[in-house]
């Protein structure tokens, strides 16, 4: 409603203007010809008419009614509670036309009919080329019909005759018009229809509906919005979780879907917690409980190798017995590894370090069986080959896949190292059987063993490459298998982000 004031103030503005336009153009033209016919206009129109200098007005008007006067159109003021109307108008001497209007009545459109005669006559040019000279100044049509074009009365044609002004408001009282009779025609000229201001027009109402669509469009974007926002921190917390926050929760401040919702990843987070809680604390309990008598044989063993050294048979079980012990000493620390790894993600130091340095001292350390021999051939290790990594956990991931490459080698193990502008890459080769294509998504599953290809005689615990494929996963990397092009065996590669990103 307040957009439709707001039009409709503007709407019947230039709707007065375009009424009283044609007449004050034509008083403003006699008036300056003329200035004594103020009198004689004034009691034509029942107005009240004064010429007044400018000047004196300005005071009163501001800078914009000001223009407005100086580019030739009126000023409309509308006195004593809608009852009474004041005009203005420049004259092009710096005076200024000033009509007050007590009662809009025929006698106006009367007036303004016969002082447009009166110019015709003495314009002496043809009635249509006169009304194109005419027509711009005025906000409503001038035209000339015939009077059987015009549907009038044998008492309306006596009058027109007689020469009286013709005024016609439609029975709807939605329209006028006025007619006078063309000298020595059957000919009217007829000003307007002059429409009836309405409020509910088209422009306005198409106004209207734009300003509606555009609140509904604000209301909805910001429900829509707010909905986002929310949204978005869920996606956040979720985020946090998936990368081993078990902490993340979300805010619920109302009952709404979207706090619903929030109300039920908190539940699930809460949960989830609990559970790799207890599933963390009961993988720590088992290791430390199997770490004590596995201690306990171990130093048994011992006492027994020191007594019965002399008796070769016992000798060899005994040292089978202490390979098993030590295998199973390195299970556990596996699972342990694995179970950081894998439960809820650990807390990493991420440290600017040189990958090149920790590849080349993983093959330093490394002990490969004695057939089998173990070679860094990547980049040399300078200030190029630097990256954000976990230095422990990358050392593991490298010592892991070398370990791996070793043992199923048949002679020789190559580690590579490749620094780019945004990732890092670790590849590590072996001349070994290699491993079936169908197979490559299945070996880093934990305690997956590929029997085709590696036996349980070749060691290992199926922990290795899981341990390594989590590592990849907390660097924002992964880790992938291939066949190697030079050695023809097992290809092993680590990618992951030079830089660390949250």
């Amino acid at each position: 409603m307040a957009a439709l004031q707001l039009v409709n103030f503007v709407r019947t503005s230039q709707f007065n203007e375009d009424i009283v336009s044609g007449s004050l153009y034509m008083l403003a033209q006699r008036l300056e010809e003329n200035p004594a016919a103020l009198d004689e206009l004034s009691a034509l129109f029942d107005a009240d008419m004064r010429l007044l200098p400018l000047l004196d007005k300005a005071n009163d008007l501001d800078e914009y009614q000001i223009n407005r006067l100086r580019r030739g159109q009126a000023l409309i003021f509308r006195t004593n509670q809608g009852r009474s109307v004041r005009l203005l108008k420049a004259l092009s001497d710096q005076r200024l036309l000033y009509v007050e209007l007590n009662a809009v009545t025929d006698i106006q459109a009367q007036a303004a009919a016969f002082l447009l005669m009166q110019d015709f006559r003495r314009s002496g040019l043809a009635i249509e080329d006169f009304l194109q000279q005419m027509q711009p100044h005025f906000g409503f049509p001038l035209r000339v019909m015939p009077f059987n074009d015009l549907y009038l009365t044998e008492t309306d044609v006596g009058r027109l005759f007689y020469g009286d002004i013709l005024v016609r408001i439609s029975i709807e009282g939605n329209k006028a018009e006025a007619l006078a009779k063309l000298p020595g025609e059957n000919r009217a000229l007829v000003m307007g229809p002059i429409n009836a201001f309405n409020p509910y027009s088209w422009q306005a109402i198409v106004v209207i509906a734009i300003i509606g669509i555009m609140l509904i469009g604000l209301g909805v974007y910001w429900v829509v919005n707010s909905f986002e926002i929310r949204l978005r921190k869920l996606e956040q917390a979720t985020s946090r979780l998936a990368q081993g926050h078990l902490n993340a929760r979300v805010a619920v401040t109302s009952g709404d879907p979207v706090s619903r919702l929030g109300s039920a990843f908190n539940k699930m987070a809460e949960h989830i917690q609990r559970l790799i809680s207890i599933q963390r604390e009961m993988v720590r309990a088992v290791s430390h409980e199997l770490r004590t008598p596995v201690a306990r044989i171990r130093f048994g063993v011992q006492i027994i190798e020191d007594t019965l050294f002399d008796d070769p048979f016992v000798a060899k079980q005994l040292k089978g017995m202490d390979s098993d012990i030590q295998e199973l000493d390195e299970l556990i620390d596996e699972i342990l590894t694995y179970a950081r790894l894998e439960e809820g993600g650990p807390i990493l130091d991420f440290q600017r370090v040189n990958i090149a340095d920790i590849a080349v001292q993983v093959v330093e350390e490394a002990r490969p069986p004695e057939k089998v021999t173990v070679a860094y051939t990547g980049a040399q290790p300078d200030g190029s080959q630097m990256a954000e990594v976990e230095p422990r956990y990358v050392h593991r991931a490298i010592q892991n896949l070398v370990g791996n490459a070793g043992r199923y080698a048949s002679s020789r193990v190559l580690v590579s190292c490749s620094v780019g502008s945004d990732t890092c890459r670790v590849d590590v080769e072996d001349d070994g059987p290699g491993i079936p294509e169908e197979e490559w998504d299945r070996v880093f599953t934990a305690f997956a063993r590929l029997d085709d290809s590696r036996t349980r005689a070749s060691g290992g615990y199926g922990l290795g490459l899981s341990i390594v494929r989590r590592i990849a996963y907390w660097h924002g990397g992964r880790a992938m298998v291939s066949r190697s092009e030079r050695l023809g065996g097992a290809k092993f590669s680590l990618i992951w982000p030079r830089r660390h990103q949250e």
